[in-house]
């Protein structure tokens, strides 16, 4: 068995940056952040001074840095007579105050970094999922972190376009890849008619009343077996959140056109085909559970 060696990366210069700016640095040279150290220095607070491991070492791409940054100590704050004490050699509270400083310091910045978490390109991966729900909008968590941050960044300009056929095929595209085509003011039965749609158990359906002027149809170019049943889920998910509240839909999948006989057994019509979903209901079919008209083999 042939094992994968881990990425190797060369560790980037960054005595003399900025903390934030290290970490920036380190990030784009494809680094996790860094472990963030203090050290009393009368240098400059928040610049890196030393780092481990140093420059131009060849380490694994997932090792975390660690930088010693300049920081003032809360000993300093103290009464005299402790900071005595202090520099007298006892260094146990010294060491204490340096926690609740790294404590301290970890609020701050996300205090006077608050701005970032409202910009969907600067915002942490966590907080993703929150953000979209500020303005209704549906994230898949299988989406690439890319996407997400696209989409929400662009989420205002969609909208536009909400209760629309290319607002309804745009969100359907993002979540299953390819184009669907929405055919409007059509329903896929005709209804029990005597003599014309009557074949028992072939094409008899009954329903009631249909207004073809609010219905349409959404045909999804793809194999009914590639689609799983927590797909049909999402999919029937975004078409309710898209379409027009009065409004009624058919989901179908009539997979990939090859060819014209092809397409025909794929389509679910009342002639040949699988029939997968109807109206307002959630149809949750597997490959197994799909319907086929009596005499198909």
């Amino acid at each position: 068995m042939r094992v994968q060696s881990k990425k190797k990366l060369s560790v980037p210069d960054l005595e003399g940056l900025s903390c934030e700016n290290a970490s920036i640095y380190l990030e784009l040279n494809g680094f996790p952040k860094p472990d963030i150290q203090y050290e009393e220095s009368y240098e400059e607070a928040w610049t890196v001074l030393s780092q481990e491991p140093g420059k131009g070492q060849i380490v694994d791409a997932d090792t975390i840095v660690t930088i010693r940054v300049a920081q003032r100590s809360f000993a300093d704050f103290l009464p005299g007579i402790y900071r005595t004490s202090i520099y007298e050699g006892h260094t146990h509270l010294r060491d204490f105050l340096w926690i609740i400083r790294h404590m301290f310091d970890s609020v701050a910045m996300k205090v006077n970094n608050i701005a970032n978490y409202f910009d969907p390109y600067t915002t942490p991966p966590e907080f993703l999922p929150w953000l979209a729900s500020w303005i209704a909008f549906v994230l898949d968590e299988d989406w690439p972190e890319g996407k997400k941050r696209y989409l929400l960044r662009h989420a205002v300009e969609y909208y536009k376009i909400r209760g629309t056929v290319k607002g309804l095929k745009l969100f359907l595209s993002i979540f299953v890849g390819v184009e669907p085509e929405i055919i409007e003011n059509t329903w896929p039965f005709h209804g029990f008619q005597i003599d014309v749609h009557s074949t028992m158990d072939f094409d008899t359906i009954i329903f009631p009343v249909v207004n073809t002027s609010h219905c349409f149809i959404v045909d999804i170019p793809l194999e009914p077996q590639e689609v799983s049943e927590y797909m049909i889920v999402k999919i029937h998910d975004i078409i309710r959140a898209e379409k027009p509240a009065h409004t009624m839909y058919y989901l179908r999948f009539k997979g990939k056109k090859v060819s014209l006989s092809e397409f025909q057994l794929l389509v679910g019509d009342e002639e040949s085909g699988y029939v997968i979903g109807s109206g307002e209901e959630i149809v949750e079919l597997g490959e197994a559970e799909v319907e086929r008209l009596p005499g198909e083999e």
